[in-house]
């Protein structure tokens, strides 16, 4: 064999040479192996999948402009986002330490810290780091649901649970845009119905202390004109709070909103001057009108204006009651926890040969190292031996 080169027919001759040392080396791994797996604890998955589902706006009548700008709807909520919320629902510590004592994880993880908090601290860790996995793929829109625990009942009941508090905590929290939607209009509705009562009885009693006093053709469309204005002005009010309490201020919704605010301002101002360009003949004509007949009109004005926000806001509450409804379930569970027939781990057949190949390897490795040294320190190797054994060269 050239010391210098090591065909594959040398490496050959050397692992048959060597043959009783590399088949021993992978016997000692292969049983030795085969005992682990034999005697390390099996572990069993379970594994629910859910699919956020997103509301498609159907609360979308709130103003054909204001919707344009929402896209599909006010509220509407996309998939992504829902699936991000729901993994950080659960991922969350507070959710977390509900599942560790619900099922007495810490007993479970052999924690022996007698320091309650710092027990859980390592508990929480072990959980999230190997018990769990919870994860959303973008391909299928669907949310993973993984536990892996020594018992398949355990970690089938642990999914179920995360499935079961999810969806508890979604009904009773304010992740139901439903509600925060239909309570906002109910106290909307609640007001502007107030303020009708109280301007219908003003206008009854100063019609019963003044006689009646009608308002001519000209000043009703007039005041029909301003008032539309004004009730346009008040419903982008409106949506501009709801927006605040579903948007940040730098959105571009609740941006707009403030813009189509100002706008409207302007028309209202420009309608109060006189000489506007609007109707130059407002604020004159309104001027001339008798002191009796100025307050008349504007009772009705307020009146008109009150109304025109009910008929505007009552039907939207009436749907936001079917949308509460609607809104509560969030998501669908498409795959729901099993008890788990094939153990997660240990894979034995796995271990076995990857470690046997592993163990060849290494074995035709050492075959090769004491080839090498046998063939070029031979007089060394025999010089060591003689000394080691006693015997000497004849002087």
């Amino acid at each position: 064999m050239n010391k210098n080169e090591l065909g594959l027919l040398d490496i050959i001759l050397v692992i048959a040479k060597r043959k009783t040392l590399v088949i021993s080396i992978c016997l000692l791994v292969a049983i030795g192996a085969i005992i682990y797996s034999l005697v390390v604890p099996q572990y069993w998955e379970s594994k629910a999948t859910l699919m956020p589902i997103a509301e498609s706006g159907s609360l979308g009548s709130l103003g054909g402009g204001f919707m344009d700008l929402l896209g599909s709807g006010l509220l509407q909520t996309d998939k992504y986002d829902m699936a991000v919320d729901f993994i950080y629902i659960m991922q969350s510590r507070k959710f977390q330490e509900e599942v560790i004592r619900k099922f007495n994880l810490i007993p479970y993880y052999k924690i022996n810290e007698p320091d309650t908090l710092k027990a859980m601290e390592l508990a929480v860790k072990k959980l999230s780091e190997s018990t769990m996995q919870i994860f959303y793929d973008q391909k299928t829109y669907l949310v993973n649901i993984i536990a892996e625990t020594k018992n398949k009942e355990l970690s089938r009941q642990i999914v179920q649970y995360h499935l079961d508090s999810l969806n508890k905590y979604i009904l009773h929290s304010k992740m139901s845009k439903g509600r925060q939607k239909r309570e906002f209009l109910e106290k909307q509705v609640d007001s502007h119905l107030q303020a009708v009562y109280s301007l219908s009885e003003q206008i009854r009693d100063f019609q019963k202390k003044n006689r009646s006093i009608d308002i001519t053709q000209q000043t009703e469309a007039q005041l029909e004109l301003y008032s539309d204005i004004v009730a346009e002005y008040m419903q982008t009010e409106i949506e501009h709070s709801l927006a605040l309490s579903q948007y940040s201020a730098d959105s571009p919704v609740v941006i707009n909103l403030a813009e189509k605010l100002q706008l409207l301002k302007k028309k209202i101002k420009s309608l109060e001057k006189s000489g506007s360009d609007l109707v130059p003949e407002y604020i004159v004509q309104i001027d001339k009108i008798p002191d009796l007949a100025m307050q008349y009109a504007q009772m009705m004005l307020n009146l008109e204006i009150e109304k025109k926000i009910i008929e505007y806001l009552y039907p939207q509450f009436e749907l936001a009651k079917l949308e509460e409804v609607k809104d509560l379930p969030t998501f669908e569970v498409y795959d729901a926890p099993q008890l788990a027939g094939i153990r997660s781990k240990p894979k034995r057949a796995l271990t076995v040969v990857i470690s046997t190949v592993a163990a060849f390897i290494l074995s035709c490795l050492l075959a090769l190292i004491i080839e090498s040294l046998q063939g070029e320190n031979k007089e060394k190797t025999q010089a060591i031996k003689a000394a080691l054994f006693g015997r000497k060269k004849a002087s």
